[in-house]
């Protein structure tokens, strides 16, 4: 049975008592009885955490804390809400500051104040009937059956009263999730012969960016701003796709029109950040970082990095004091997390370095080093470059070629990674150096899994994931070697017969590798046979 208005269960957030109690009561006077309230974000993200809303109406401006924006970015994000919840934003603003904010979250609408009841009710209706149809979908998406939501999709599109732009969107975003570049490009062809669309277009190049065709990428996202000077999203891949190309000051001004348009994105203030402090640009990293940290104060994208960035900006414009201030925030707003305690400790050793300061740097050496045996596994590539940074600043050459080393074996893929720690070891006048321990660790790899493969197909699986067991103890973050230890399990169970402590290690493997990299295409396969597998115990 369809859900109509009168069925949907509804969230109203606005930090006005009266705005909240008028909102209630033309949702009341549409027929709806099951309506919850929220004062602010904290509160609204509460609700959205523990109930499942068909209808979330918000205001953008919340006060003093999160806004409108942030709440829906932050459920976004932890999936409190899915393709086919209707969220209104509402707001008395007109600036297009706020407009391309909200407009980037993509609400499925939003109202300027004043409103009425016959305003909200005609949208409200148009939006269920275009939503009503994509539960199954949303469904499958939640319990990560991408193959599933795809065919919903097809099934939605053969109708025609559905909309379709919005299940082509849909659909298209679960075939790069499953990176199947072939049918993402064959979708978004299919699109932009019947309409010339920035979103679809924007896509074709996602699909070439992903196979490496970054020329082709770049010339795509050059005619989407071309044509639509307004789509910062278009404006985000360019800006990706040069720096990977190396066009680092091309980069740059890219993103610097892109916060002119839309300045309240704190992702894109702090790529900004990154790629200005990169090219030496200290003022505009400056401006980009602390823009971030005011913006992001109440965000989920607070970040301990940009205070670490931040702190280097000012070393290097011989600010120390800035610098040791701006850490010591970092510190009291990030009290309890040991990432951010190693960022910025890691951070502190070099302004003290550059100070001259060599007791304290080194203090805040040996207490990052401590940090990071701390977080083992948890430690992040970026982490771990970050460390080696202030090793090689401290003299520590072969700390830092360790780290490296291992940043490499977790990401021997990673182009993007390999581009960076190129840049680490060019920095210190070792490019040589750098490209040979990138070159032996990529191999490293490459053997081992080879190994495992040549063992696989001698049939000898025990031996194969003892193997890979022991290469994924010492790389917990290598995509690869999960990925493939999860084959060789699989294997083993088709050869020797199910067995459930097999089956639960593989279920980890996989989830691990679904949190590091949702796009794997061996994710759904491996785990629709584990499934399988499973069944027929």
């Amino acid at each position: 049975m369809a859900l109509s208005l009168k069925q949907a269960t509804t969230l109203i957030v606005d930090d006005f008592p009266s705005m909240r109690t008028m909102l209630r009561d033309f949702v009341k006077g549409m027929g709806v009885s099951k309506i919850d309230t929220a004062s602010n974000g904290k509160d609204a993200l509460s609700h959205l955490k523990s109930t499942r809303y068909d209808i979330v109406i918000c205001d953008y401006n919340l006060g003093e804390g999160t806004s409108g924006q942030q709440v829906l970015e932050e459920a976004k994000l932890h999936d409190y809400v899915g393709v086919s919840t209707i969220w209104v934003m509402v707001t008395a603003e007109k600036t297009s500051d706020m407009v391309l904010g909200a407009a980037e979250v993509k609400p499925d609408d939003y109202l300027l104040k004043p409103i009425n009841q016959t305003l909200l009710q005609a949208r409200l209706e148009k939006l269920i009937v275009r939503k009503e149809s994509l539960g199954v979908v949303e469904t499958a998406i939640r319990a990560k059956n991408f193959a599933e939501a795809i065919g919903h999709c097809d099934k939605l599109l053969q109708n025609e009263a559905t909309h379709h732009q919005e299940v082509w969107r849909i659909k298209s975003d679960l075939l790069l999730t499953l990176g199947d570049y072939v049918a993402a490009q064959t979708l978004f062809e299919t699109v932009l012969a019947a309409r010339n669309v920035p979103w679809a277009k924007t896509g074709l190049g996602k699909v070439l960016f992903y196979t490496q065709d970054f020329i082709g990428a770049v010339s795509l996202f050059r005619q989407v701003l071309a044509d639509n000077p307004m789509y910062v999203e278009a404006a985000d891949w360019l800006a990706k796709t040069l720096e990977i190309t190396g066009e680092l000051d091309q980069a740059q001004q890219v993103l610097m029109e892109a916060v002119k348009i839309s300045p309240n994105s704190p992702v894109r203030q702090k790529i900004l950040g990154d790629t200005a402090f990169k090219n030496g640009d200290l003022n505009v990293a400056r401006t980009a970082f602390e823009r971030n940290i005011r913006i992001s104060e109440f965000s989920t994208h607070k970040n301990p990095a940009v205070y670490a960035r931040l702190a280097d900006v000012f070393s290097d414009k011989n600010a120390h004091l800035d610098a040791l201030n701006i850490l010591k925030r970092s510190k009291e707003d990030f009290r309890f997390n040991p990432s951010a305690a190693l960022q910025t400790a890691t951070a502190e050793s070099r302004v003290y370095h550059k100070m001259g300061r060599t007791d304290l740097a080194q203090a805040a050496m040996a207490n990052a080093e401590k940090l990071a045996d701390q977080l083992g596994s948890n430690l992040t590539s970026e982490l771990m470059m970050d460390v080696a940074k202030s090793h090689f600043k401290m003299g520590q050459k072969d700390k830092a070629c360790k780290l490296l080393a291992d940043v490499i074996k977790n990401n021997h893929e990673n182009t993007v990674i390999a581009g960076q720690i190129e840049a680490i070891f060019a920095a210190e006048q070792l490019t040589d150096e750098g490209q040979a321990l990138i070159h032996t660790s990529r191999q490293e790899v490459i053997d081992i899994n080879n190994r495992g493969v040549t063992l696989a197909k001698q049939g000898n699986f025990q031996e194969g994931v003892t193997l890979l067991r022991s290469a994924v103890a010492k790389l917990p973050t290598s995509e690869v070697m999960i990925i493939n230890l999860c084959g060789l399990l699989i294997g083993q169970m088709n050869k020797e017969g199910f067995k459930e402590t097999l089956a639960v290690e593989a279920k980890k493997l996989l989830d691990r590798v679904h949190r590091l990299n949702p796009t794997n295409q061996k994710f759904q396969s491996y785990t629709r046979v584990l499934n399988n597998l499973r069944r027929g115990t």
